[in-house]
């Protein structure tokens, strides 16, 4: 008894920064050598297949290929049914259809089984004999002692790959949508690698969404001008090969022409402006410098990047900036996440289907005042009730649990207003009429 003592101490010992296949591995080849078993194996069930798949498999002292077996006309059956096996001796007679225990020439056979954390059979350990067992109360005991930890591990390899499987699904998402952006934006290219580098692809989906939308205008206007001066000018060869053009026709064509390079220098210039405030844009996300932005031109060009979404619910966004206000000094890869979740928390839960509410508006307003800059974010959705206000800051709270929302927007939003800007957040709704965001942040030094 005492040596078993010893060597369970050791064998705990082995197994605390272990994980995996070192673990299985090491403990099944610990157990095989202190109850003296022929073969000794941990395996993983799979109730659809009715097979078992050995995760770690010790033969003869040694470490052996993994395989996967049916559970049919075997004793492993009965432990996959929730029921420690115990057979000392004779099992081949008594389950003479299991070949691979005739062909191991097996005599003695304990199973057990290995439950997850809601009691659900995941598993099972077995010894085999190749003589009569005269342990059997040696290897249940440490069977039922060790099952609870490899239960654990076997819970915890599930939970990784799921993970895994999950990030790779997020991946592959990621670049069926990176592969879809339009040829327009090639002079972001450079803005969304960096974007994805930093792992920020929730606002290069913003940003990218939003250029696409706003270019898409003056380019239009620009292609119709194009063909209009196309039109004119074939117009004019025309009539100056057949020689008839007159005066008035001349004029007119001349008039036509002007109208349309004016309009389309316009139009290219405009969106030349609309790309180069993205790229700002995009560096000011891309980056936890201060820097010294202008407002006006700054909520545009954030505004602007989230219209997309905020069309597809019919939301329409004002923006009221004080003109006094020319600059201010501040983070703005944090403000810009703040001012996202806040309007994109508001497009969630302040606005959904069939509400009513046909005007949708949100309406950003700001002020500075002694170095203060003041921004309120006001919306005339359907408001929340006291209890919810109470509650919107904290980690995980959502109305929206099952349905997108993970309860995390505005308690990350507190936490860049109060810990990383130095700021202030109060707000005030009324169920029915809307919500307003009241935001106060210092200049930054």
């Amino acid at each position: 008894m005492k040596k078993i003592d010893n060597n369970l101490s050791h064998i705990i010992k082995s197994l605390k920064s272990s994980y995996g296949t070192e673990f299985f591995n090491s403990l099944t080849l610990q157990l095989h050598q202190l109850i003296a078993s022929d073969y000794t194996f941990i395996a993983k069930l799979d109730k659809d297949k009715y097979v078992s798949q050995t995760i770690s498999l010790v033969a003869k002292g040694e470490i052996s290929d993994n395989f996967e077996y049916s559970l049919i006309d075997t004793p492993c059956a009965n432990v996959s049914d929730d029921t420690a096996c115990i057979y000392l001796e004779k099992i081949c007679q008594l389950y003479p259809s299991d070949q691979l225990l005739i062909d191991m020439k097996i005599e003695g056979y304990i199973g057990t089984p290995l439950h997850d954390s809601n009691g659900e059979i995941i598993g099972l350990i077995v010894a085999l004999y190749e003589h009569a067992i005269t342990n059997s109360d040696t290897v249940t005991a440490l069977f039922d002692l060790f099952s609870g930890r490899i239960s654990a591990e076997l819970e915890r390899e599930d939970k990784e790959k799921q993970l895994t499987e999950l990030n790779d699904l997020l991946e592959e998402k990621v670049n069926e949508r990176t592969s879809e952006l339009s040829s327009a934006i090639d002079r972001l290219r450079f803005t969304q690698d960096k974007l994805i580098e930093q792992e920020k692809m929730a606002s290069l989906g913003n940003l990218v969404a939003g250029i696409a939308h706003e270019i898409n205008t003056p380019l239009g206007v620009a292609v119709l001008c194009s063909s209009n001066i196309e039109d004119a000018l074939e117009k004019l060869n025309s009539k100056i090969e057949s020689n008839s053009l007159t005066k008035s026709e001349l004029e007119s064509l001349i008039s036509t022409l002007n109208q349309s390079e004016e309009s389309l220098s316009f139009n290219l210039r405009r969106a030349a402006n609309l790309v180069d405030n993205f790229k700002e844009m995009a560096v000011s996300i891309n980056s936890d410098d201060l820097i010294d932005i202008n407002i006006s031109s700054w909520l545009n060009s954030l505004v602007g990047s989230l219209r997309p979404m905020l069309y597809k619910k019919n939301i329409t966004v004002e923006l009221l900036v004080d003109e006094h206000i020319t600059s201010f000094t501040t983070c703005p890869a944090k403000m810009s996440q703040v001012f996202t979740n806040i309007i994109s928390n508001s497009s969630i839960h302040a606005f959904e289907e069939n509400d009513g509410i046909s005007d949708r508006n949100i309406i950003i307003s700001t002020k500075i005042c002694n170095d203060i800059l003041s921004i309120k974010i006001n919306d005339n959705g359907k408001g929340m009730t006291d209890e919810t206000i109470k509650k919107i800051f904290e980690p995980f709270y959502t109305t929206k649990r099952g349905k997108g929302g993970t309860g995390l927007g505005l308690s990350i939003v507190h936490n860049i207003i109060i810990n990383n800007l130095s700021g202030k957040l109060a707000v005030e709704s009324t169920v029915g009429k809307g919500t307003c965001f009241n935001l106060e942040f210092p200049a930054l030094t």
